[in-house]
């Protein structure tokens, strides 16, 4: 145990260097406005990474305070971790510490930055640890921290579901033990508040994990997937361990929960990249498993174990090489990635002056108004179109609070009337906006989900026009970049074509809470084909926003009528 202490201690010592200096990179940025909102629930998260950062930064200032207790958490993997691996393998060497390492390489590059993969693999690590003392004795005790565990990893990340599923899946006979029920009680009570977070917002978490997160199959995302887990889980010696783990002959019940969630972990996202990118962490979870199985199988091996000794070994530098470039500007890395590690504030300075007071607005990205909120300290907004995707931004009450106001608007291309700002990365693309408005608060519902229409058929449609905000929203002529009610079409292989929608009427002013219908006539497409439709607010120089899913639209070779 005294091996443990001293090379966690040394762990977390390195973790607070690392944090204090390497820049906040995107993601984190995304997850510090967080923290500036808590609530039971994000748009894309559990609440967990953002009450972390809070707390964090209350205690120290910058990169230090937002990855002070996510290092922490790092640090309490590594150790419960190897605490576990004792009960195999009871005199844990130095070799093999850093072997046990190699693996976590989440907990190398990513094991101080803030992100709810490291909450949900802590917490996951503490799961596994009172689940094995729940098997042998259900003590209420150990009943009430297995929830606790369980609860803490809901709140962390979605991903808990997983471990949870896969833990049941091996050993159905849980299913008869009443205490487990407890443990479902007690932990569903305390998830609580988290559920009716998504019941007020409409499951929007469930919504853009499972449908809006799918993509058409590329062999792109299949290859990127096994080339990211062979990197992670250690380039020179991770796969032995991983054949080991999903090899071992399982000694009792906990083990076969362990390779349970190693092969259901990397299955699942193996399955997942079919249909979409598979970022490199989301297999975070299922790693102290493989350290748990594998490691007492190479133990008992002498040769197999001098074999990973050395291959373990030889990853060292590389570690090494790839925490030092976090903190170090190396010409030899692509300009593209060195982006994301270095040089951020002074672009973002760069913006703030050129903004003058003016509340700054961006497109398409959640990760570019945050890093402008966190160098500057003044808060930012983005505009979301459909060729990009809803964020939290947009569940936000900033949309309202920026109508009508003077702002410098950063659109994605070179509108009429824009300029170009010269900076560190580059020229970007400004625009003074006078008068701001965006609406993609705004709800638009249809009234059927399948459509058929003749070939260039005019078509009448009564959309249903909502306000779900506590702020009356006006379609303002005022608007320096008015807003066009419009229809966007999509056909496979084609570019999808916008077009205005027509209306006698102007566009309504809706109060708090209001819903009303409102008709519109669009054209449908001269060619037959399965299409798919999509109504939003949109302008001349402003691209569609999102007000909800694509509907589908079938334009039959043969008239088949309405």
């Amino acid at each position: 145990m005294r091996k443990i202490i001293i090379f966690s201690s040394f762990w977390f010592i390195l973790s607070l260097i690392q944090s204090y200096f390497t820049e906040i990179i995107d993601d984190e940025a995304y997850y510090w406005v967080y923290s500036r909102f808590l609530d039971w629930g994000y748009f894309d998260h559990p609440p967990m990474i953002a009450l972390l950062i809070k707390i964090g930064s209350a205690i120290f200032p910058g990169e230090l305070g937002v990855r002070f207790l996510p290092s922490l958490m790092g640090t309490g993997t590594v150790f419960l971790t190897l605490s576990m691996l004792q009960d195999e393998v009871r005199d844990i060497r130095w070799p093999m510490l850093i072997i046990c390492a190699i693996p976590l390489l989440h907990t190398h590059v990513g094991g101080f930055i803030a992100i709810p993969d490291l909450p949900l693999v802590f917490f996951a690590s503490l799961f596994f640890y009172f689940y094995k003392r729940y098997l042998a004795q259900g003590s209420p005790g150990v009943i009430l921290l297995l929830s606790l565990s369980i609860v803490l990893m809901l709140y962390s990340k979605y991903h808990a579901f997983l471990v949870i599923g896969f833990t049941v899946l091996s050993n159905l006979k849980l299913l008869n033990r009443r205490s487990f029920w407890l443990v479902v009680l007690l932990s569903l009570l305390l998830y609580l508040p988290h559920i009716l977070w998504q019941v007020k917002h409409g499951f929007v978490s469930f919504g853009y994990h499972f449908i809006d997160r799918n993509s058409p199959f590329l062999v792109r995302h299949l290859i990127e997937y096994i080339g990211n887990q062979w990197i992670m889980i250690g380039p020179f010696c991770g796969f032995i361990l991983l054949y080991f783990a999903i090899a071992k002959r399982t000694a009792d019940t906990f083990e076969l929960a362990l390779k349970f969630n190693v092969i259901g972990f990397f299955l699942v996202f193996l399955l997942s990249s079919l249909k979409g990118h598979v970022e490199p962490h989301w297999t975070a979870a299922a790693f102290v498993p493989v350290i748990l199985l594998s490691v007492p199988v190479i133990e008992q091996n002498p040769r197999l174990k001098k074999w990973v000794s050395i291959l373990s070994i030889v990853t060292i530098p590389f570690i090494l090489l790839t925490r030092l470039a976090l903190v170090v500007y190396f010409d030899f890395i692509p300009e593209k990635l060195s982006q994301r590690f270095h040089n951020k504030e002074p672009f973002y300075l760069q913006i703030q002056e050129e903004a003058s007071g003016r509340p700054v607005v961006f497109t398409n990205s959640f990760q570019k108004p945050s890093l402008y909120w966190f160098f500057t300290r003044e808060p930012a907004f983005t505009i979301n179109n459909y060729r990009y995707r809803k964020n939290q931004y947009d569940l936000w009450n900033m949309e309202a609070e920026l109508q009508g106001r003077e702002v410098l608007y950063l659109p994605d291309w070179a509108i009429p009337g824009s300029d170009t700002l010269q900076t560190i990365r580059g020229p970007v693309h400004i625009d003074n906006t006078e008068y701001f408005c965006h609406f993609n608060r705004v709800d638009i519902k249809l009234p059927h989900m399948d459509w058929t229409f003749e070939p260039g058929e005019q078509v009448e449609i009564e959309l249903e026009l909502g306000n779900p905000t506590a702020t009356r929203i006006d379609f303002s002529d005022s608007c320096t970049l008015k807003p066009w009610l419009v229809y966007t079409v999509f056909s496979k292989g084609e570019r999808d074509i916008t077009k205005q929608a027509k209306y006698t009427d102007h566009l309504p002013v809706l109060d708090p809470g209001e819903y009303l219908l409102f008709p519109v006539e669009i054209t449908a497409p001269e060619e037959p084909g399965e299409y798919q439709i999509l109504f939003s607010f949109g302008g001349k120089n402003l691209t569609a926003g999102i007000h909800g899913r694509p509907v589908r639209l079938t334009v039959p070779s043969t008239s088949t009528g309405n």
